[in-house]
């Protein structure tokens, strides 16, 4: 399977292109239908450069300790975890446990509910362990700047 990203910032006169990888495009089948998507994309844009790769797509198993979703508790009881070094460990089924990061969008002051799209991350005090217990909500009060 082929992707690609577009390539073309270019931080000083004489520097180097380079790419924040921010959107990568994909899966293509092949050259051609790479080809086809970039003419469709940015039609006559000759200027634009990209990066072609071959990759493959990956899920990560889950784990056989893994209780189905409707079968998890609530997280965050301390009583469900052991001490465990300097981490601690699911009483349940000997899993890592897990601290939640919050996830904030950030907004603009002088428009409400708009803003460029990128979020702030917070690691906040809240406990899960992945296999016995709900995800915390990651989502929390936007950020005004």
């Amino acid at each position: 399977m082929k992707f690609f990203f577009l390539l073309g910032l270019r931080y000083g006169r004489d520097s180097d292109p380079c790419s924040p990888l921010s959107s990568v495009y994909g899966p293509y089948e092949d050259d051609r239908a790479v080809e086809e998507a970039l003419a469709r994309l940015w039609p006559n844009d000759k200027s634009k450069q990209f990066i072609v790769f071959d990759a493959q797509i990956f899920r990560v198993k889950p784990s056989a300790r893994e209780r189905p979703e409707h079968e998890k508790r609530e997280p965050g009881d301390m009583a469900n975890y052991v001490k465990d070094g300097d981490s601690y460990k699911c009483k349940d089924c000997g899993g890592a446990i897990f601290n939640a990061k919050v996830l904030h969008s950030i907004h603009l002051h002088h428009m409400p509910g708009a803003g460029p799209g990128q979020c702030q991350y917070e690691s906040i005090f809240s406990p899960y362990c992945p296999n016995c217990e709900k995800q915390p909500n990651c989502h929390n009060a936007p950020i005004y700047g």
